[in-house]
């Protein structure tokens, strides 16, 4: 029985170890254009929440020759905290952002980002842990 038990956590932990190693789609999985669904994560309660705003979230685009667009417009050139760039790469789980617009604000040099994660991408539907702000869901547009 001792045997039985010992054997069956061996194989929760092997399966446990190959999810945890598997990478989350690839660069052409993210391309195309992404709304936002309105829901936000809530780490504290693990739960989805509707976002009740009066201001419309912007979309995402996402190309193939590894150009981001927010609101079909290059997304660098809206940020001036630098934050997401006009170019991405998309790798291991990770969003990360180039080419950024220079304009330094004071205001954004206490917070660092290093890109987003990807917390889930399956079929029409991605997870985005942004930075800065939470994780945020999106939808496929067709």
């Amino acid at each position: 029985m001792r045997t039985l038990f010992v054997a069956i956590l061996m194989a929760l932990a092997v399966v446990s170890c190959k999810q945890d190693g598997q990478s989350i789609g690839t660069q052409e999985s993210i391309v195309g254009k992404w709304a936002p669904t309105y829901e936000l994560f809530d780490e504290s309660t693990q739960k989805w929440s509707s976002i009740q705003t009066l201001v419309a979230l912007p979309t995402y685009e996402f190309t193939s020759d590894a150009r981001v667009l927010q609101n079909d417009k290059p997304a660098g050139d809206q940020d001036c905290c630098g934050f997401i760039g006009n170019k991405y790469a998309f790798k291991n789980g990770k969003i990360t952002f180039s080419d950024f617009k220079i304009c330094p604000n004071v205001s954004c040099y206490a917070l660092h980002c290093d890109g987003w994660t990807v917390r889930k991408l399956e079929g029409d539907i991605m997870e985005i842990a942004q930075c800065p702000g939470g994780i945020m869901r999106y939808k496929r547009v067709k």
